[in-house]
């Protein structure tokens, strides 16, 4: 039985919970987007070079991310997470 925190039960409850973002001039379904800025959301003090990490690491976790295109997926994340966390506004780089 899925505890909490355990991802969707269902693929249609997955695919609920995309997001899709550009990666490398792609644009790419991203699961639980929401879930992987939040995680790293705690890791601010830490600097910049630790939430792009976290992000990388926490995206992975429910995302296939290819290992050329790893720094891609960083940037288009750390974009997103700056967008989202009060930074420059969203200028299109999400779509639900």
């Amino acid at each position: 039985m899925p505890g909490k925190g355990a991802g969707p039960c269902c693929a249609a409850a997955a695919a609920a919970r995309l997001t899709y973002l550009v990666v490398g001039g792609h644009r790419i379904a991203i699961s639980g987007l929401e879930d992987i800025l939040d995680g790293a959301a705690g890791l601010s003090e830490g600097g910049e070079k630790a939430v792009r990490g976290e992000l990388v690491r926490l995206a992975k976790m429910r995302n296939y991310v290819p290992s050329g295109a790893e720094k891609q997926y960083e940037d288009a994340l750390f974009a997103e997470y700056v967008a989202r966390r009060g930074g420059p506004g969203n200028d299109g780089r999400t779509e639900k």
